[in-house]
């Protein structure tokens, strides 16, 4: 593999650094209460919810 994809690459500057913004939520902050446990210990909500908690193997509902 040769290194010219970085033929054309740009360094960042710091004010080019500030304006990056990113996150698994809308507004770049995850809503935690729209994550759950199911009954059999799976992770309920949106994906990035298994980043976030752990669900017992089994929950008695």
């Amino acid at each position: 593999m040769s290194n010219n994809i970085f033929k054309n690459a740009k360094r960042l500057g710091k004010n080019d650094l500030k304006n990056i913004v990113g996150g698994v939520g809308k507004i770049g902050t995850p809503d935690l209460s729209l994550c759950g446990c199911s009954c059999t210990g799976a992770v309920t909500g949106p994906k990035y919810c298994v980043q976030y908690i752990g669900c017992p193997q089994v929950i008695t509902c």
